[in-house]
């Protein structure tokens, strides 16, 4: 296999995905736990609906990448040989992707590298898309910037080699995201620490450094995955990217440990016990002393 190194332009993401390094999807399952990194890295995940819808948007956002194929459900020209049979219906009654035939398309389907999709949903990715493409941040950033770059480097300080794939890369980097709630500031501030968008911006923040010895803007560019499909872009501001850049390094230096005992542990309990400390989290508090506190 190829050992590459550096900005890699047109790499396929079939070969990208196979290649050796830790991704910051690594990182962030090993700041869960070492535990959580290993089993992800034996056990891929399956593929999953909402995986699939932000992967049709990115491709066709992007230009590049797996395009969709619809599952033929008697309103449409697609049609799918079956069992020696052509048929313009693999779906269930109540339309669900439970036959023997839906099965077998699906498998079709990413057998040729294809996204399988219900027709509904299929337009629900073309109205996300018109939404991106209908914000000129949006619109300028993805036109300004080359598509899917993928990026080698190995950090000097702990040795880890790491990888990195950028949405866009220009006079800003750009990542493009989905999601089920709010693209507003405060919906999307919500999404970024619980998915680990920081983490992901400080891995990539040190990777594109170390490769270019430069540091661009990172924008996040947010469409929404329910009506009215809005988009928003966002920046992080400068608390969250010294978080994000902190814990990356956490990262980084955590699984050099790892790799080098050979141990991959659970959960670190915060006083080093077996047994952990349960603190009053700061939304408990407010909701407390809001609500209950007959002291005040």
């Amino acid at each position: 296999m190829t050992d590459y190194d550096g900005l890699v332009y047109g790499l396929e993401e079939t070969i990208y995905h196979r290649l050796p390094g830790l991704s910051s999807t690594g990182a962030k399952k090993i700041l869960k736990s070492p535990a959580h990194y290993k089993h992800y890295a034996s056990q891929p995940e399956e593929p999953k609906a909402e995986f699939d819808l932000g992967s049709a948007v990115h491709s066709k956002v992007l230009g590049v990448g797996a395009q969709i194929a619809v599952y033929p459900d008697g309103n449409g020209p697609e049609l799918f040989e079956f069992e020696g049979k052509e048929l313009d219906n693999v779906l269930a009654s109540n339309g669900a992707i439970s036959t023997k035939a839906a099965k077998a398309f699906e498998a079709d389907a990413r057998d040729h590298g294809l996204i399988p999709v219900k027709r509904a949903t299929a337009r629900v990715v073309n109205i996300m898309v018109e939404s991106v493409l209908a914000n000129d941040t949006a619109r300028a950033l993805f036109e300004r910037g080359k598509p899917e770059v993928s990026m080698f480097a190995t950090d000097p300080d702990t040795g880890v080699r790491m990888r990195g794939r950028l949405d866009s890369e220009g006079p800003e980097l750009g990542d493009l995201k989905t999601m089920s709630g709010e693209a507003s500031e405060s919906g999307f501030a919500k999404q970024v620490f619980n998915l680990g968008y920081e983490v992901q911006y400080g891995w990539y923040d040190h990777l594109y450094e170390l490769i270019t010895g430069e540091r661009k803007p990172w924008l996040f560019v947010v469409v929404e995955a329910n009506a009215p499909y809005l988009t928003n872009v966002h920046v992080l501001s400068e608390d969250a990217r010294r978080i994000g850049i902190e814990k990356a390094k956490a990262a980084r230096e955590r699984y050099a440990e790892c790799v080098q005992s050979g141990v991959w542990p659970g959960y670190h309990n915060r006083n080093g016990g077996p047994i952990g400390i349960i603190d009053v989290p700061m939304y408990a508090i407010y909701d407390f002393q809001d609500n209950y506190d007959t002291t005040a």
